[in-house]
């Protein structure tokens, strides 16, 4: 009877502290969950994201709900009479005091001038005239790792791409179009800001943006002039949200994104960007593994998203894609904005509908050419559906589309992509010969809209640009590292003072230059002719000291510290090799 009246006395209790400590007790499971399971990832290659069974979920649940129990009693121990919090009250209050000034003092000294959210343009003056309703819908519909070379509007021998081959003659095609970045991460950043990679520093995961190179980006612009913005890609490697663009998108892959944030947040945000970027990591890795393990949604691995082709899932597959453009073209308000990308030519085996130029989807080998050409035939017939409901719904000529490329074939920068751009009405068409890259596209868009590009895009308006050539610079990500044999992490290698920049080249007049700074004591220079001179190029080909010296006096202006460059040395060294 007595053990049973100490029982009926103890659930009371229990319940109060369960009360009392919840909130310490959940934070303390949260971090000790995500602790043991990133040390059991990288030793054992064992994690919940793996947890695919009811047994193995059930399994984490138990862990959670004893790491819980653990804290609560540990917690109530700590606050009873003769436990740590009650028999040295005064001393804790103390060491509280403590921590807490010196967190503020932290806070004091991490301090920074709000991060300004100003745009650098002028959109009152667009919004303000009758044009307001009459701002085209913009679409940008791009395909991962095209050469233009393999495309029958760009010459090529198969007929790989008859929708684009048929509105050529309605569109703008640039026939020498290069990336900015090997990476489709910095290649998208590049596309969306008009900012080189080497300016905002993201070129490939972990990469984010930071600073103002949160705020300042094309979509951002659009929003300002009463876009809807509809981002359709990959999480994890050029999700918006994911790379941390502020207030740019309001759908992004399946979701729908509140820009506006509490006040609260966006104050320190403002002021301590790291901090609040720490924060929402760390939040964002918790709900995912708790969201896994109830059954809610599942992680997906965004490394094999991109391989597995045929095998991803309909709703990740680029059907699932163009299904969503479709519907947000129908239900979203007009003017929209949507930036799609689809996946089926990255490779090295590629996704697609129907076999056009094989007799069987079957690929036996990586990198095969017939595939590859039947991955742009499904991008080409992908452009076609979405040109023939823009005509249906009467919005085709209030349509601006972009069909572009991020990189070369398996991740390539010596070729060059497609730009194709469909004005509405057609206002300009024909064939441009003259130089173009992927930061061009952004102020090109808003001159045409009327909106002078801001003075922080590194872009030239391809509208009202000259023929003087000017050098396009390249990057590649450093050499990269696998954390574990699970392939859920593919970073670059981060170290500085390059960190994640492994390669950065030049092309100028047909010519990339390039410096590779994987070992800084050792840069390895080489040069290669990529398409034939252009008719305005100078007659003399940059000497390579004058070619090289211009890539370190990039770095140096986008602020990267080149003093470890042994690059006068090496200079010396090449230009004795090609006299």
């Amino acid at each position: 009877m007595s053990t049973l009246l100490a029982s009926m006395k103890a659930v009371p209790k229990a319940v109060s502290n369960l009360a009392r400590y919840a909130i310490p007790a959940i934070v303390l499971t949260g971090t000790a969950f995500l602790m043991l399971d990133n040390f059991s990832y990288t030793l054992f290659g064992i994690a919940s994201h793996s947890a695919s069974t009811f047994a193995f979920q059930a399994y984490y649940w138990i862990i959670i709900f004893l790491f819980f129990i653990y804290f609560i009693d540990k917690l109530a121990k700590a606050n009873s009479t003769d436990g740590v919090i009650g028999k040295y009250c005064g001393s804790l209050l103390k060491l509280m005091l403590i921590l807490l000034g010196l967190s503020s003092v932290s806070l004091v000294v991490s301090y920074n001038q709000p991060l300004s959210t100003e745009l650098g343009v002028s959109t009152a003056a667009v919004s303000a005239t009758p044009l307001r309703d009459k701002l085209p819908n913009i679409i940008f519909l791009g395909a991962d790792g095209v050469n233009s070379s393999n495309m029958s509007i760009y010459g090529y021998q198969r007929v790989t791409t008859p929708f684009m081959d048929s509105i050529a003659h309605e569109s703008l095609i640039y026939r020498n179009h290069w990336t900015n970045s090997s990476k489709t991460t910095g290649s998208i950043g590049a596309l969306l800001t008009g900012k080189y990679p080497t300016r905002t520093k993201v070129i490939f995961r972990p990469d984010t943006f930071k600073g103002e190179d949160m705020f300042q980006h094309l979509p951002g612009i659009l929003r300002g002039l009463g876009y809807y913005n509809i981002d359709i890609t990959l999480r994890h490697y050029i999700d918006s949200e994911d790379l941390k663009m502020r207030n740019a998108f309001d759908y992004a892959n399946h979701r729908q994104l509140n820009q506006q944030g509490s006040q609260l947040k966006h104050f320190f945000l403002l002021r301590w960007p790291t901090m609040v970027q720490f924060i929402e990591e760390n939040g964002l890795r918790l709900y995912q593994r708790l969201a896994h393990l109830s059954g809610y949604t599942s992680m997906v691995n965004p490394r094999k998203q991109i391989h597995q082709g045929a095998d991803a899932a309909p709703h990740l597959s680029d059907i699932g894609r163009i299904k969503q453009l479709k519907e947000q073209i129908l239900q979203a308000p007009k003017p929209f904005f949507a930036n799609v990308h689809l996946l089926g030519p990255h490779g090295s085996k590629f996704d697609y509908q129907e076999a056009i130029f094989t007799e069987t989807k079957q690929q036996d080998e990586h990198w095969m050419v017939d595939h590859y050409d039947n991955a742009i035939y499904q991008w080409d017939a992908y452009s076609r559906e979405i040109y023939q409901l823009l005509d249906e719904l009467g919005e085709l000529d209030n349509t601006l589309l972009v069909f572009s490329s991020d990189h070369g074939k398996g991740h390539s920068v010596n070729e060059t992509l497609p730009l194709i751009i469909r004005y509405p009405n057609k206002e300009h068409t024909g064939t441009i010969t003259q130089a173009s890259q992927r930061v061009d596209i952004a102020p090109t868009v808003l001159s045409y809209l009327g909106v002078t590009p801001p003075q922080w895009m590194d872009g030239h308006s391809l509208l009202s640009r000259g023929n003087d050539f000017y050098p396009i610079f390249i990057v590649t990500s450093s050499m990269q590292q696998l954390t574990n044999a699970g392939d859920w992490k593919v970073a670059a290698n981060l170290k500085p003072p390059f960190y994640s920049l492994g390669t950065i080249s030049m092309a100028y007049c047909g010519i990339l230059y390039s410096m590779d700074i994987n070992d800084i004591h050792q840069p390895l220079l080489s040069q290669q002719r990529v398409h034939p001179k252009a008719a305005t190029c100078p007659d003399v080909d940059l000497e390579p000291m004058l070619a090289y010296g211009m890539i370190v006096t990039h770095l140096k202006e986008m602020g990267y510290n080149t003093d470890q460059l042994n690059v006068e040395l090496r200079l010396r060294q090449y230009s004795v090799r090609t006299e």
